[in-house]
């Protein structure tokens, strides 16, 4: 069974819907499951992209413009995150980068660090970093509505946060 319900309703070009109006069809598009995490939206991902996902943080983007990069290759995806102590910070670079996948803008958008790859077919790159264009807008935008369903689904009953932290 296909995790996601359709490509439909995400972005295509000529999509003249909203970056935010495409994220909430791609959002609504996904069958998520009851309890949303990184790994289960990536195994999600893995399975409609039929690839496999490696997420790591790479001290060499700390201190650059750039917080998130997605490596886009034959044979896997690669994201690459900045070095951080916060989990919602990592968070929201992950599945801003997943959202990417999602939306399929690496079948829709001129990557962002093409040039730094060479041309020696190592794949293409997009990187988090200018928020100006509609592709990173939209993946923005899905990335909010994931970080929020992982934050949603995983609250325990009122109270027991405020009782055992």
């Amino acid at each position: 069974m296909d995790l996601m319900r359709t490509r439909a309703d995400e972005s295509t070009p000529g999509d003249h819907r909203s970056p935010r109006e495409q994220a909430v069809a791609a959002f609504t598009a996904l069958v998520l499951p009851v309890r949303v995490s990184i790994p289960s939206i990536v195994s999600l991902v893995e399975q409609s992209r039929k690839t496999h996902i490696s997420i790591a943080s790479s001290s060499l983007l700390n201190g650059t413009e750039i917080c998130g990069l997605w490596l886009s290759r034959e044979t896997d995806d690669l994201i690459f995150h900045v070095e951080t102590d916060s989990e919602h910070h990592r968070q929201q670079i992950v599945c801003h980068e997943l959202a990417h996948m999602i939306l399929r803008h690496d079948e829709v958008a001129s990557p962002t660090l093409h040039g730094m790859l060479g041309t020696d077919g190592a794949g293409i790159a997009f990187g988090r970093s200018d928020f100006r264009d509609e592709f990173e807008l939209a993946a923005e935008a899905l990335a909010d509505l994931l970080t929020s369903a992982i934050r949603t689904s995983t609250k325990e009953p009122a109270g027991f946060e405020g009782v055992f932290g």
